[in-house]
């Protein structure tokens, strides 16, 4: 019996009590220090929310031509393709696409990120209704291939780097051409 009652008062809930009271005393004491080195550590994982905006950014310039939405997405001074004329690189690149393919539609087929850096692949694919780069339409439906590599700082774009495959529509474009 006797190791049964130093069990239980082991237990005994005031005994218990006054140690959770404790605990939280020494957790509340220290937690404005975890604050302030949890501040000054390593930065918040925005990975998720960068690839996100990234594909926001192409779907919103590429395929809706929403330049007002512009100062959400790019720094005053972002650069495309090393250009401080982005705005106007990108307005040409989705002009010509939405004139020459008609119902574009944007697929982002893969993304990787790290702090500040996203690369994005994807896929245009539209009905080739008009010369695009001199080949002549098609009236068939072709893809793009494309790529684009950001650097983020906070939550604006500052440098990218677009690619968008013109070399292998354009063989699409021949083959389509000759009924292949």
């Amino acid at each position: 019996m006797g190791g049964v009652e130093a069990c239980c008062r082991r237990y005994d809930p005031r005994v218990h009590a006054s140690l959770h009271v404790r605990k939280r005393r020494r957790l509340l004491a220290v937690l404005p220090a975890l604050l302030l080195l949890g501040a000054c550590g390593e930065p918040v994982d925005t990975r998720a929310a960068d690839k996100a905006r990234a594909a926001e950014y192409l779907r919103a310039f590429l395929i809706e031509r929403d330049w007002q939405r512009w100062p959400e997405y790019f720094a005053p001074s972002a650069r495309i393709n090393g250009s401080e004329l982005g705005r106007e690189i990108m307005r040409g690149s989705a002009d010509g696409l939405n004139f020459s393919f008609a119902d574009l539609e944007l697929t982002i087929t893969d993304q990787i990120a790290e702090p500040q850096h996203v690369a994005t692949t994807f896929v245009l694919e539209g009905l080739h209704v008009q010369p695009f780069n001199d080949q002549p339409a098609t009236n068939r439906r072709l893809r793009i291939d494309g790529f684009a590599l950001d650097r983020l700082e906070g939550d604006k774009i500052v440098e990218s780097r677009l690619f968008l495959d013109v070399f292998g529509l354009s063989q699409r474009a021949r083959a389509a051409a000759a009924g292949r």
